[in-house]
């Protein structure tokens, strides 16, 4: 253990690291919460690791969200809550999920499982908290998202979730570029609810304007990306219909 790698050779399958993770959890157990003063004398006297070392492995615990001063749990323990395991393999399976679409899956076709939407948002903050669930604000929505995927894919799994959305991008996938009249009259929606979507792809960057009339056109850097997310969530749609 003296030739302890500080910090590049440590993994969290490393032995050294799992012995200090069982005694954070037994700090946790005899204490309620995890006190890392405490466990790093606790782990000292009893792994004689370097000081050094030790508290790399602790600091490597903490930024991994493993461990979590203050808490009663560590990340993995957090998952062992059934209607918070069924939150989280929820927003893995519907990415760019708002917040009311959550409360609707979980609470209302749970039969009001988690109780109340305070009880739900306590569970998506000990999700955040560990790092398995992350939330990012699109407009007036507060999104959230499994922790690894990237921002700019769960903001089109948001907007490719709307019909309105999709119309449009639809249609842009399938002419070169249109003017936002023309969106409007091959869409069959309010001007203003076009307009409003229009502009919003706009912010979004995922459509652009071009040429001196100001013509609509495809992002073409999203354009494999939008074409990979409307296949598979088509393909989820004939799932759930097949299942029904």
């Amino acid at each position: 253990m003296s030739n302890l790698n500080l910090a590049l050779s440590l993994t969290l399958n490393h032995p050294s690291v799992q012995s200090v993770i069982e005694i954070a959890k037994e700090v946790i157990n005899n204490n309620n919460v995890l006190d890392t003063e405490l466990l790093y004398n606790l782990a000292k006297r009893r792994l004689k690791f370097p000081r050094k070392g030790l508290l790399s492995i602790i600091q490597l615990l903490i930024n991994k969200k493993v461990l979590v001063e203050g808490s009663k749990y560590t990340r993995d323990d957090i998952l062992n809550n059934k209607y918070r395991f069924n939150l989280y393999m929820f927003l893995t399976s519907y990415l760019g999920a708002h917040f009311s679409t959550i409360r609707k899956q979980i609470i209302t076709d749970n039969s009001g499982a988690l109780g109340s939407s305070g009880q739900l948002i306590w569970h998506l903050e000990m999700l955040m908290k560990f790092n398995y669930v992350k939330k990012i604000k699109i407009k007036n929505y507060t999104v959230f998202l499994p922790y690894e995927i990237d921002d700019e894919i769960g903001l089109l799994h948001f907007v490719l979730r709307d019909e309105i959305y999709l119309k449009i991008i639809q249609l842009l996938m399938s002419n070169e570029k249109l003017k936002k009249s023309e969106v409007h009259k091959l869409v069959d929606e309010k001007r203003e609810t076009i307009y409003y979507r229009i502009n919003n792809l706009i912010e979004f960057n995922i459509i652009e304007l071009s040429g001196d009339d100001n013509s609509l056109i495809l992002n073409s850097s999203k354009k494999d990306d939008i074409i990979s997310i409307i296949t598979a969530l088509s393909k989820n749609k004939s799932q759930i219909k097949k299942l029904n």
